[in-house]
């Protein structure tokens, strides 16, 4: 796609056009109305790829800490990938691996370490991201753990410049809870 553009977006950055223009590229994409999980994931830096003006993939980081070492609670600062999302119509075209690679620099820069939850772990592990083979963990509001074996495997992470070297992929990880999908 040599047409292709990448901007970036706070969230109280984007006006009420381009919100409904990413509302409906994801309800595409996903097939699920999506005012939901705008309001579950909260704001964030938006990295969109548009040709020619109009949105044609998109993915979004949010502040998020996981936590590792179960019995002390380390925690790195993540930048947790959401609603990474392509016209179904357009997809194979380069359009996410553009925004994926860019959402990569912004890591790189900004935090200890990328994370994102995926069925699709072949498309991040050719841009570098690993799979997580440790179980993984919900905390609740009180400090509880609640095993979410569920998303084994599916968990990715991107070392950035700032990973600590012993980070441990086997070891346990968890995400403090939220409403709907904790991951």
């Amino acid at each position: 796609m040599s047409d292709l553009r990448i901007r970036t977006a706070q969230s109280d950055e984007l006006d009420a056009g381009r919100f409904a223009e990413l509302t409906e590229l994801c309800e595409a994409a996903f097939g699920e109305p999506f005012a939901p999980v705008w309001a579950r994931v909260g704001p964030g830096l938006h990295v969109i790829g548009e040709i020619d003006g109009s949105i044609v993939s998109h993915a979004m980081i949010v502040d998020r800490p996981l936590y590792f070492e179960h019995e002390t609670d380390v925690a790195i600062d993540a930048g947790y990938v959401e609603n990474v999302a392509t016209w179904p119509d357009l997809t194979r075209r380069g359009a996410a691996t553009a925004v994926m690679s860019e959402v990569g620099r912004i890591l790189d820069e900004e935090y200890e370490l990328g994370a994102l939850a995926t069925t699709t772990n072949a498309f991040y592990a050719r841009l570098g991201w690993e799979t997580w083979a440790g179980p993984t963990w919900i905390r609740t509001a009180d400090g509880d753990r609640v095993r979410s074996a569920g998303h084994d495997g599916q968990i990715m992470v991107l070392r950035t410049l700032r990973t600590p070297a012993s980070l441990d992929l086997h070891g346990p990880v968890a995400v403090d809870w939220r409403p709907d999908r904790p991951w």
